[in-house]
C-alpha cells in the first residue's frame, strides 16, 4: 500500500487508481445522500480547497468508496504511517458501520481466528529469544 500523503493527494490517487472521472466521483457521493461536485473534487486535488467541510468529506469518501473514518485520518494529516495502521483505520471504519449484532459477530469470528493462529505465550517468547541470540552471534 503506497504511502497517503496530503488529502489532495491521496483522493487524486485514489480517483485515478480506480479509473474514476470527477463526474463518476460526483454521481457516486450523490448516490449515498450529500453530493459532492466534480469541480469541488477537483479543487481538494489541486489544493485550492484546504478545508472542507465534513458533508464534503463524507460525500468525497463515498464518491471514492473509501471509508469515512480514513478520509477524516488523512484531512487532519494524520495518515497511517504504514500498511498496518491504514488497516487498522479500515477496519474500524468498517466495523462501525456495522449494526450491534454482526458487530458481535465479527468480535467472535477474529477471537477464533486469533485463537487459531496465534503462537501460545511460551512459544512467542521462544522465538523473540532465539531470534535475539541469532542476532547477537551474526554481530
Amino acid at each position: 500500500m503506497e504511502g497517503f500523503g496530503s488529502l489532495a493527494e491521496y483522493a487524486s490517487r485514489v480517483r485515478h487508481d480506480k479509473g474514476l472521472s470527477l463526474m463518476d466521483v460526483e454521481r457516486a457521493s450523490a448516490r449515498h445522500g450529500e453530493k459532492i461536485a466534480g469541480s469541488y473534487v477537483s479543487r481538494i486535488e489541486n489544493g485550492l480547497s484546504l478545508n472542507p467541510s465534513k458533508d464534503k468529506l463524507i460525500a468525497l469518501a463515498h464518491g471514492l468508496g473509501v471509508p469515512e473514518d480514513l478520509l477524516f485520518t488523512i484531512a487532519r494529516g494524520k495518515a497511517p504511517r504504514n500498511d498496518t495502521e491504514a488497516r487498522e483505520v479500515q477496519l474500524t471504519a468498517h466495523f462501525r458501520q456495522l449494526p450491534d449484532a454482526y458487530q458481535e459477530d465479527v468480535l467472535r469470528f477474529v477471537k477464533s481466528l486469533h485463537g487459531a493462529h496465534a503462537l501460545p505465550d511460551r512459544e512467542a517468547k521462544s522465538i523473540k529469544g532465539t531470534k535475539k541470540r541469532s542476532g547477537s552471534r551474526a554481530a
